[in-house]
């Protein structure tokens, strides 16, 4: 058992990668345990941290420094609403010293807040919050929208020469970001703030980074990560980047807007080759996610979870099944009992130089409510999780795999009866050693790392109502649908990270795409072409580093 709490710092750059940590943050706080009597598992101040607020009132904030464009965040104030830094208009008159004739204050219209966030602000609806009915997927146009976590003043980071959703001046290309992260708003605050953060920590253990890599936050995200290895070179660092599943611009009406469309699905597609180029560069590993088959050009068809309903085209649905497997996958780094940390996690995945892997999950873990768990995965028909990385099927054979449980305790393993004692499982007396032996059976020539927990991912608001009325409360499937005002509590669920020969596909379809592109013809890139080649090349010989598979 470890003593010692591995702090981990994580970045959130860019709008969609901020609806992913948005409900990373809020699945870890409603999940919190406050009852002495059942501890967590979870070792939350490897992600959180502990502080005060200016009365000397205790504070748990997420270790966390995100940026994003302005107008981004609606009603949420850049220095939080935690400490109460914020000045009244009317208190502005009082520290001038001015005649109050002679001045005229004028005020901008606040936006009003919707009812989740009206009640989370009030003590007495912040205790109903997370059961009331809201109807969130007709609210939500930002990330802030239905943000529950409470931030530390130095977490959220506006860029102010670039607005949200602005087609004039687009913040829209690997260049824009790059020449960004050389400003003196980065030298001198955002990076300065990684070091105070970095500089509170004990036993700090590395970076998440969770990033668009689409847009200009794709140039934005290479150079902090290359100030990160020049700074902290001993210290791990996963680059998460994300890609939504849906572009508004795709749905175009006309000829005119059909050109934009394939012009902007073109500076995606360069933006993903110069930020992989990168990531593979200077990240530990990287692990591409979206909900969507395709990614680059266009997204392409949303993929199908298990008893899950999701609107592909709202960043709140997608976002929250990102989430979801990634709030899983990491409490192998985040368990009270475990030594393993976020540089085991890579170094296992990326021999041989294989620096880029894929994600998967299970949403929600099937299992009946009246069944164990010997006769789910004897019953269970084809994989037994979905892809979560562009184009990339995750294969059963001669694979390195890091998978997750979560929600299915050893009660619900076996019973005694006679059909089960037959079984060669049946001998298995945990959850974990039943999926393990599952796995051997099912794959080839693959490592399985295998983590378990008992307790399953809480779903209450602020979490979308993603999930078919065969779902119990607590996730497993009923005889008895559940009515309309019944929220399901948590869910079983199964996510993992993967290294096999489909990420080299995954690369080489990338390379293929771009390869198509003259780069002289995108001149927002100012990129030579021997440049381009050169990162071309870069993706390429990634790729070959997967041709030979096996590693066991």
């Amino acid at each position: 058992m470890s003593g010692l709490t591995k702090e981990i710092l994580t970045l959130q750059l860019g709008h969609y990668a901020n609806f992913v940590g948005t409900h990373w943050w809020n699945i870890q706080e409603t999940g919190f345990e406050y009852n002495v009597a059942t501890p967590s598992e979870i070792d939350h101040e490897v992600l959180f941290r502990e502080g005060l607020t200016h009365k000397g009132e205790t504070t748990f904030t997420p270790r966390l420094l995100l940026v994003d464009l302005n107008g981004s965040l609606k009603t949420l104030p850049e220095e939080g609403d935690l400490y109460d830094t914020q000045i009244e208009p009317s208190q502005l008159l009082e520290t001038v010293k001015w005649p109050e004739n002679k001045l005229q204050l004028e005020e901008q219209p606040r936006q009003p807040k919707n009812e989740f966030q009206s009640d989370i602000q009030d003590p007495k609806g912040l205790q109903l919050a997370t059961t009331k009915n809201y109807s969130l997927e007709n609210e939500v146009t930002v990330w802030s929208d239905y943000l529950y976590t409470k931030f530390h003043p130095r977490t959220v980071n506006i860029v102010k020469e670039y607005e949200h959703c602005n087609s004039e001046r687009p913040f829209d290309s690997f260049t824009l970001g790059s020449a960004l992260s050389e400003t003196e708003f980065f030298e001198d605050d955002i990076f300065n703030k990684i070091r105070m953060y970095v500089e509170e920590c004990d036993h700090f253990q590395g970076f998440q980074m969770l990033t668009d890599c689409t847009n200009g936050f794709a140039g934005l995200s290479a150079n902090c990560l290359k100030h990160l290895r020049d700074e902290y070179d001993h210290k791990s660092v996963l680059v998460l980047p994300t890609i939504p599943s849906y572009f508004p611009d795709n749905d175009y009406q006309n000829d005119i807007e059909h050109v934009q469309s394939l012009m902007n699905d073109s500076t995606r597609v360069i933006n993903l080759l110069l930020a992989f180029d990168c990531y593979r560069e200077f990240g530990s590993m990287f692990v591409p996610l979206c909900t969507s088959k395709d990614g680059w050009r266009q997204p392409g068809a949303p993929r199908e979870f298990y008893h899950t309903n999701y609107n592909h085209k709202l960043p709140y649905h997608s976002s929250s099944i990102l989430a979801s497997a990634l709030d899983t996958v990491s409490l192998k780094y985040r368990q009270k009992t475990s030594n393993f940390s976020l540089i085991d996690l890579c170094a296992d995945l990326t021999g041989c130089g294989r620096k880029a892997a894929a994600a998967s999950v299970c949403i929600p873990f099937s299992l009946n409510s009246d069944s164990e768990l010997i006769d789910c995965l004897d019953q269970w028909q084809g994989p037994l999780y979905k892809s979560i990385t562009p184009r990339c099927d995750i294969g059963i054979d001669r694979i390195m795999q890091h998978l997750t449980l979560r929600g299915i305790p050893d009660s619900r393993l076996k019973k005694a009866s006679a059909k089960q004692k037959e079984m060669a499982a049946y001998k298995c007396n945990t959850v974990k050693e039943m999926m393990e032996f599952y796995l051997s059976c099912t794959t080839y020539a693959t490592a399985s790392n295998v983590a378990v927990f008992e307790k399953g991912m809480p779903t209450r608001n602020p979490f979308p109502d993603i999930f078919d009325k065969r779902l119990g409360v607590n996730g497993n499937v009923a005889a008895i649908h559940r009515d309309d005002q019944t929220r399901v509590d948590s869910i079983p669920i199964l996510a993992g990270f993967h290294s096999g020969t489909e990420i080299g596909a995954m690369l080489e379809s990338l390379h293929a795409e771009a390869g198509k592109l003259k780069i002289g013809r995108f001149h927002k890139f100012a990129l030579e072409k021997d440049e381009y080649e050169e990162s071309l090349n870069n993706i390429l010989t990634l790729r070959e580093n997967y041709e030979d598979s096996y590693l066991v």
